[in-house]
């Protein structure tokens, strides 16, 4: 199991959405969690452009949740880092 870091922007974000949507958010973020490879490669190019080359996302409620590897903690444990959050209109 890996352990979830979280930026500024992706909690900030999370605070402006609704109960529902919040709720999927997380579910999707602990199976990130279980599974760290988990998600899709196929990020649109502004926001491969604004999160980095390495970034994965996966689907909640209508907004991507865009994440990436990061490396092993001193323990030796998985860390992957949510980057951002993004309404999947405001991409297309």
């Amino acid at each position: 199991m890996a352990r979830l870091r979280f930026s500024e922007e992706f909690l900030e974000s999370l605070a402006g959405l609704d109960e529902r949507v919040e709720e999927s958010v997380w579910k999707k973020l602990a199976l990130v969690q279980d599974f760290p490879g988990v998600g899709s490669s196929l990020v649109e190019p502004t926001l491969r452009h604004a999160y980095g080359p390495a970034c994965l996302k996966v689907v909640a409620a209508g907004y991507d949740v865009l994440y990436e590897h990061g490396e092993k903690d001193a323990d030796g444990v998985e860390v992957v880092d949510v980057l951002g959050i993004v309404s999947q209109r405001a991409v297309r």
